[in-house]
This record gives C-alpha cells, sequence and structure tokens, in this order.
C-alpha cells in the first residue's frame, strides 16, 4: 500500500524536530492501518497534516467546533466510518482520502512539560490519537473512550512509549 503525505507548516517553531516528517507520519499510519486488513484493498490513502500554532488551531477549533481556545491536536475525518464497524468498513480500491490533522506546537510543548515527557512522546500519542479519529474512533463516552485509549496504548507500546493513561 502507499501513502501520500501532505504536510504543511506554517509555524517555524517545528523546525526544531526534524524528526516530525514524512517517514514519521508513514511508519504510525503504517502500524495504525495493519491492525484493519481491509484497508490493504486501497492502493493508496492519502493524509494531510498542518503543523501550526496556538493561534491557528484557536481559528479552526472555532470555526469547526465552535470552542474558541487552543487545542493540541484536531482531526478531521473524510470518510464516515463507524469504528463498531471498522473491520467490515469497504476502502476504495484505488484511492482514499482519509482527512485531516492538525497540531499545534505551544500547546503540545506545553502539555508535555506538564507531564515531564518529552515533545516527541507526546506529539507521537496524539499522532495515534489523531489518525484513530480519521477512522471513526472517538471518545463521547466513556465506554467508547476506554477502547480508544486501549488502542493507542498497544500501538505506543511497538514503539516503546509508556501508557500516557
Amino acid at each position: 500500500m502507499k501513502y501520500t503525505i501532505e504536510i504543511a507548516k506554517d509555524n517555524d517553531d517545528w523546525d526544531s524536530h526534524e524528526e516530525i516528517n514524512n517517514d514519521l507520519f508513514t511508519l504510525f499510519l503504517d502500524k495504525i492501518i495493519e491492525r484493519y486488513p481491509n484497508f490493504a484493498s486501497a492502493n493508496n490513502l492519502e493524509l494531510s497534516i498542518l503543523l501550526t500554532n496556538d493561534n491557528r488551531i484557536k481559528e479552526l477549533n472555532k470555526q469547526f467546533r465552535g470552542e474558541n481556545k487552543a487545542t493540541n491536536v484536531l482531526s478531521f475525518p473524510d470518510m464516515e466510518i463507524d469504528f463498531r464497524q471498522i473491520l467490515e468498513f469497504k476502502p476504495d480500491l484505488d484511492y482514499m482520502y482519509i482527512g485531516d490533522i492538525a497540531f499545534a506546537f505551544e500547546t503540545i510543548a506545553a502539555q508535555a512539560r506538564e507531564k515531564n515527557i518529552t515533545f516527541l512522546q507526546h506529539f507521537k500519542h496524539l499522532l495515534v490519537h489523531s489518525i484513530l479519529h480519521l477512522l471513526g474512533f472517538d471518545h463521547q463516552n466513556d465506554e467508547e473512550a476506554k477502547i480508544m485509549e486501549n488502542i493507542e496504548v498497544e500501538i505506543l507500546k511497538q514503539f516503546s512509549i509508556a501508557s500516557p493513561y
């Protein structure tokens, strides 16, 4: 399977993290997608990434979620997938755009400091979290949150990252 990952960056703070690049996104997307073999029928999955700052993510959060505040990450799925039927989901056989993800540098950095973990560890957790949102997972209630958290922990463990929960 081929991945097309478009990365836009509108904040120079991201330049200090060269490891956040196409290879990292491809690696994590691949680890997540391999859990759902039905996605292997698509020849190309595309994902768009915005590496931005708190001001821009606040605008996006207000515009799309009605929340007038910055947040660490926003996911914008392109498809309606119910995670409860993810294994029955039939992707397009040629090309599938799964959505957009926007990350806010300052919020991620502040949260990493609060958690006493590296920026990259926190970013990787948020990357897994946001890709799962694109695949229909959510945390609107305790049951959904527990399911999503368990999957996140399993995936992060493969990268030797301790549970964030």
